[in-house]
């Protein structure tokens, strides 16, 4: 068993890391790094190795190899989850492979380096685990944020699922894909995912990926240098650039073209951009979470999505609830947005338009409801909304459709089955056996039903 280097006399002073490689080279170069960092080192040579220096120190980090004599980097990933969960671990893959990286981040990784290790990357990876909030404080900072007019508000399961993943997820570098439709606050998500991890103190960069126009995709994304093109007349950094040491937060990802699917991709794996114009790459050290209204999985389909970058930008998903899944939250949102718009004063509902609210089945979901809301408090007498300052009436009914003249028997009976569906899968929370005994259809017919009428659980 290879101790570290390090002067034991102020190892007790010292944070401690732990170095899990079968090559004593790596092992050297990483204690060594460690050490020029003010930090101590246990290096272990084997699975067996490390865990007999897990179970007697505490560990503010440990930095693994994927393939090891006695078992793999993934054991060792799964272990410090279950046992030592306040420990961030970090895998060290060969070069190239990619899968191996996607299945440490998926199994609880931190985050991962590739053979042969740069030590600017290794030393940033560092800085950025040491700073990964521990549990406790997770939980503070999220049911403080919680309670904030304009963060994620309500009781219901759903939401408490959201915000118990996004405290998951602000303890990983792990690539994020964030699922739902628009307006279920898919972006707020990413940035509670930014403000509770290691990255807070540094940029959270959106970009809304459908509204770039494609001959400038490059430009935007990774940066110019002055005269690579006309009107280009000073060096300007990308979107990569701006969020270095942060996270980059890609909406609508699907919109992107295969063109800059394919270098988005380059970036992600080397992590590492090269400026239009430029001869050389530089180092980027960027969190990537992604976001669509779209089902990303059929645009692979379709051939519209690359099915390599779907696997790096999808190692862990986050599914935003639309709000018709978690109709008891309304009355806190209603109470926060009014506050948000009108002050400590707002208005008054009247039990008539609250119970209308509380049964509406909002296409547009949070920000549609925000909507309703402001217009309701620019109509509204005598500090009171009453039912008809809330003009539900001309609010479409069923997901993205608005009723259409001339509508065939058949779509008006699948427009209104969708519907009775709807509804009955949100009262039972999405359970299809619950939604099938209260419609008094078999579970068989119910799943039929879902997948002919292209229902999105």
């Amino acid at each position: 068993m290879t101790v570290s280097k390090v002067d034991r006399r102020s190892r007790g002073e010292m944070i401690r890391v732990l170095v899990v490689d079968d090559e004593a080279d790596i092992r050297e170069l990483l204690d060594l790094t460690l050490a020029r960092m003010g930090l101590s080192a246990d290096c272990a040579g084997t699975v067996a190795e490390a865990k007999a220096f897990l179970e007697r120190e505490n560990y503010k980090l440990c930095l693994t190899d994927m393939r090891l004599p006695d078992g793999d980097g993934l054991d060792i990933v799964r272990l410090i989850g279950a046992q030592y969960g306040q420990t961030p671990v970090a895998v060290i893959t060969a070069f190239g492979s990619a899968d191996n990286a996607v299945a440490a981040l998926k199994a609880g990784a931190f985050d991962y380096l590739a053979k042969p290790v740069a030590l600017d990357q290794l030393r940033t990876l560092i800085k950025s685990a040491l700073n990964v909030p521990k549990v406790g404080e997770l939980q503070e900072s999220t049911s403080a944020a919680s309670a904030t007019a304009g963060q994620l508000i309500g009781e219901s399961p759903a939401i408490l699922y959201v915000r118990e993943m996004i405290g998951k997820l602000a303890r990983s570098q792990a690539p994020v894909y964030i699922s739902g439709e628009s307006g279920s606050g898919k972006e707020l998500a990413a940035r509670l995912v930014h403000s509770q991890g290691a990255r807070h103190a540094a940029p959270f960069v959106p970009v809304n990926c459908g509204a770039i126009p494609e001959n400038l995709m490059e430009s935007e994304f990774f940066g110019y240098r002055k005269g690579a093109f006309t009107g280009a007349e000073s060096d300007r950094e990308g979107f990569f650039q701006a969020a270095n040491g942060g996270t980059l937060f890609l909406d609508e990802v699907a919109d992107l073209p295969l063109a800059m699917q394919v270098k988005l991709l380059r970036a992600i794996q080397e992590k590492k951009v090269r400026q239009v114009g430029s001869t050389s790459e530089e180092t980027v050290d960027v969190r990537i979470i992604s976001a669509t209204h779209r089902k990303l999985k059929e645009c692979v389909d379709a051939q519209t999505f690359r099915q390599d970058l779907y696997y790096r930008l999808n190692v862990i998903e986050l599914k935003m609830p639309s709000l018709r899944e978690r109709l008891e939250d309304v009355p806190l949102l209603v109470e926060a947005v009014l506050k948000r718009i009108c002050g400590a004063q707002p208005p008054k509902l009247i039990p008539e338009a609250m119970q209308a609210l509380c049964s509406y089945t909002y296409p547009g979901n949070v920000r549609e409801l925000e909507n309703i809301l402001e217009r309701a408090t620019a109509l509204c007498l005598d500090e009171q909304v009453m039912l008809d300052d809330l003009q539900l009436a001309a609010e479409p009914t069923v997901e993205g459709e608005v009723e259409r003249e001339g509508e065939t028997l058949d779509d008006h009976m699948n427009r209104i089955e969708k519907q009775v569906i709807l509804d009955a899968l949100a009262k039972t929370g999405f359970n299809r056996t619950a939604a099938a005994r209260l419609l008094g259809v078999t579970f068989r017919s119910l799943r039929y039903r879902i997948e002919r009428l292209g229902i999105e659980e």
